[in-house]
């Protein structure tokens, strides 16, 4: 093998020494920043080649797409991160055979996920070259071996602890090759990449020593004791492990164990802290950790007094006074009670002994409370006052107007539509408010309707049609129909209209004494002139009249009369024509005619 490696440029050269050198430093100073510090590095793989060069008679070499990897990386004890690099690969291609064996140094920045990392190496090359010139005979070939330097780089992905996929490996590699013919020598730049798996030996990681240190109880009365206990974590346990103990707050009692007591006796009332401090004497370096454990030490209690209080009597009337009573003990033995003190929520309240007199003069009706303070002869009160309540009796509330269920004039299926009509639903509704008309003779019932934004319907014939005033008419209606069908005295209801809504007619309840001028629900409501508004011929569905047997024939034809003329006019009523007017007497004469025809029939 040739120990000569040609002309190498004296650059390179010399960047690949500070490069060493630098990794070397770097490597003495780095701490591990994960805990993957693997004491020895295998690894195997895929390689590919670019030789960069030109052998016998100016044949340049291809690049060679076979090849593989293989390099272990031993890192030093005094430096993980830093290692000696063996690596050793092969490529081959049509007629050319290219090996390396080389060493060097290689430093990683181990991480918990890439780990990226330069080399540094020199070693021999084994090159083989081939000219594709058929002239020149096998035995002309020449292989040779070669010096070699290069340098280069990567980055791993960490897979587990000891498993690693390398991504990319990067190397620059220098050689040279003497021809055979006429002395030539060439020089080989070749590049040459990497990749495949690391599998990590080993382990120089040993966790940083910790400790861990309770207090119990956490919160003591001064005099109490407090049990502190050190746990330490990561430390050898064939070793012998020294406690250090010190505090803020009492006394401990040894100082030099794994749990001591402290006693508080005398210690200020607030946060305290223990600390403990525990070392591994047979560790050189960063042998010992540390740790606190808070408590609270609380002040000997001073116990407020307990007080009872009464007034005599519960109920006056305003201007009528009530006695407080108050009695006060304190739970501390040799502690007298000093004063009291008496505070009112209404009325004027005097007195500092065990009684004192409310006056309720001009007191509003309702509760007074009278809340008494006792202290004792330390200065200490008690934190929650007694209440003593005094109720003052007032006028009665009146009774106040409420709303029942409303009623509805919309469209409803298998019925005929008329707005201002009280429907079946809607009778079910005031039958109720009737029942209650007759359980109570003193209440009233206020009837609103309601009908913004509705088309107002046409009433009257000639000059004198004009728009309904539906709201209005909703609420008569409505009324007619408790007077008419349910017997209600009609100066028990009274009717209104309203805004802000449509479709709708609101029932209220008025109780005997309730003020409907000042009622709340009514606000907004106005007053229905009945004189002007009248209930309509149509206001609700009349009940139907059943004729006897043997005249059927004669009530039917009453019977299809009447509803012929209510059908007709309905129709004037809201269409305003004349015909439908003339319709309306006419079915009226009908219904008279046949009625009188009928009243003539003697029945069986």
């Amino acid at each position: 093998m040739s120990s000569r490696i040609g002309v190498v440029p004296t650059r390179l050269i010399a960047a690949s020494i500070a490069l060493a050198f630098a990794l070397c430093l770097l490597g003495v100073l780095a701490t591990a920043q994960t805990d993957i510090q693997p004491k020895d590095e295998i690894f195997g793989g895929y390689s590919w080649l670019h030789p960069g060069a030109k052998t016998d008679l100016g044949y340049k070499v291809p690049d060679l797409a076979k090849g593989f990897d293989f390099s272990n990386v031993f890192y030093l004890p005094a430096a993980h991160n830093l290692g000696v690099l063996g690596d050793v690969s092969g490529h081959w291609g049509n007629h050319v055979n290219v090996g390396y064996l080389l060493g060097g140094l290689q430093y990683k920045y181990h991480t918990d996920t890439f780990s990226p990392f330069v080399r540094v190496f020199v070693g021999a090359a084994r090159i083989s070259p081939q000219t594709y010139d058929p002239n020149i005979t096998p035995n002309l070939l020449r292989t040779e071996w070669q010096a070699a330097v290069g340098g280069g780089g990567g980055f791993d992905l960490n897979v587990t602890h000891n498993f690693a996929i390398r991504l990319a490996q990067v190397d620059y590699i220098y050689s040279n090759y003497h021809g055979r013919f006429l002395g030539e020598s060439t020089q080989l730049n070749s590049i040459r990449l990497a990749a495949g798996i690391v599998v990590n030996l080993g382990d120089y990681y040993a966790p940083a020593l910790a400790a861990t240190c309770t207090a119990q109880p956490t919160e003591v009365t001064e005099g109490e004791p407090v049990t502190v206990t050190a746990t330490g974590a990561n430390f050898n346990s064939k070793h012998t492990i020294t406690y250090a103990w010190t505090t803020d707050g009492g006394k401990i009692d040894t100082a030099n164990a794994q749990s001591a007591h402290i006693d508080t006796t005398g210690a200020s009332a607030g946060p305290h802290t223990a600390n403990a401090t525990l070392t591994d004497a047979k560790m050189r370096k960063m042998n010992s950790a540390k740790c606190s454990a808070p408590f609270t030490v609380k002040a000997k209690p001073m116990n407020p007094p307990v007080v009872t209080c009464s007034a005599n009597p519960t109920t006056v009337r305003a201007g009528t006074p009530s006695t407080i009573t108050a009695n006060a003990t304190s739970p501390d033995p040799g502690v007298t009670i000093s004063s009291y003190s008496y505070l009112a929520s209404a009325g004027t309240i005097s007195g500092t002994g065990t009684t004192a007199t409310l006056d309720t003069t001009g007191a509003p009706a309702g509760p007074i409370n009278v809340s008494v303070t006792a202290t004792d002869s330390r200065g200490v009160t008690n934190a929650q006052p007694c209440v003593a309540t005094v109720t003052v009796e007032g006028k009665p509330e009146l009774p106040q107007v409420s709303a029942r269920t409303p009623i509805q004039f919309i469209p409803r299926p298998k019925q005929k539509y008329i707005p201002w009509r009280v429907d079946n639903e809607a009778k079910a509704i005031l039958d109720d408010d009737a029942s209650a008309l007759k359980n109570d003779p003193n209440a009233k019932l206020v009837i609103v309707g309601y009908a913004d934004g509705e088309p107002q319907p046409k009433i009257g014939m000639g000059k004198k049609k004009h728009a309904m005033d539906l709201a209005a008419q909703r609420a008569v209606n409505a009324k007619a129909y408790l007077v008419q069908q349910q017997g209600i005295d009609p100066s028990r209801i009274e009717v209104r209209k309203g805004t802000g809504k449509d479709h709708d007619a609101d029932i209220f309840w008025v109780p005997q004494g309730a003020d409907t001028a000042t009622a709340p629900l009514l606000q907004g409501t106005t007053p229905v002139d009945e004189t002007v508004v009248t209930p309509s011929e149509n206001a609700y569905p009349k009940p139907k009249t059943v004729a006897p047997m043997h005249h059927h024939k004669r009530a039917a034809a009453a019977a299809a009369a009447e509803t012929t003329g209510n059908a007709v006019a309905e129709g004037a009523e809201t269409a305003g024509k004349d015909v439908g007017k003339a319709a309306k007497k006419t079915g009226h004469a009908v219904k008279k005619g046949a009625k009188a025809t009928e009243d003539t029939v003697t029945p069986h």
